[in-house]
């Protein structure tokens, strides 16, 4: 059975630095509305605006969304630091959240390709029990054949058992960041990365393109405008 948007709290982390690409929350993205934006309008598609929060450190972005309806929090310091984690940011969102939900949905800013489609799919994934569900993708080589680590000056194979035939293989991926949907009594419990029941959605990788550098912009503004056409 499909999860009910109304049981869930849909949380927008947008910090103000980014050393990859700087303010790239706040700036436009292919001559249209910032990313944050971009995820804001989108997470209303979804969801009443009390059921919306937009997490950050930054009073650029608390200035421009703090009559959008939702809810705007300015992160604490601890919070606001290189060192800070997610999962401190998620809790702290869920803890001053109006609503009383059962289910976190995370849509980080720096995903531009996240569609209305995309979230309707992770939420009819979504099976009584599960922990999770958390997009990937699946990577342009199976690591088994690819993923070697340094060893003094040369590399070696990481997984060094003598399989050949990629069927024999368990399928891997990538998490790609373009959504997660996390249970909130488990994550209250320990960080999603050591649930047991995390359900995979299985996206092309440029739907999950994620922008953390100067490149990653350009490819992603690239896309965006190639799709224009």
């Amino acid at each position: 059975m499909a999860l009910d948007p109304k049981r869930c709290l849909i949380l927008i982390p947008a910090r103000a630095g980014s050393k990859g690409v700087p303010n790239k929350n706040v700036k436009p993205f292919n001559q249209g509305m910032s990313l944050t934006s971009r995820a804001i309008e989108l997470a209303k598609k979804i969801s009443s605006k009390d059921g919306i929060v937009l997490s950050t450190d930054s009073q650029e972005l608390l200035d421009a969304h703090q009559n959008s309806g939702i809810t705007c929090l300015m992160r604490e310091e601890h919070l606001a630091s290189d060192t800070s984690g997610m999962l401190e940011v998620m809790i702290d969102a869920i803890d001053k959240s109006i609503t009383k939900p059962e289910f976190l949905i995370l849509l980080q800013p720096t995903s531009p390709f996240r569609t209305l489609q995309h979230i309707e799919r992770a939420l009819s994934l979504y099976e009584e029990g599960d922990q999770a569900v958390v997009a990937v993708n699946e990577p342009k080589g199976h690591p088994f054949y690819t993923l070697f680590e340094q060893k003094g000056d040369f590399i070696e194979k990481f997984q060094k058992n003598e399989v050949v035939r990629r069927q024999d293989i368990s399928p891997m991926y990538d998490v790609n960041g373009l959504l997660y949907i996390f249970h909130i009594a488990s994550l209250r419990e320990k960080s999603w990365v050591h649930f047991d029941k995390i359900r995979p959605m299985v996206v092309p990788f440029l739907d999950g393109l994620d922008i953390d550098t100067e490149e990653d912009w350009w490819l992603a503004e690239t896309i965006a405008k190639a799709k224009e056409i």
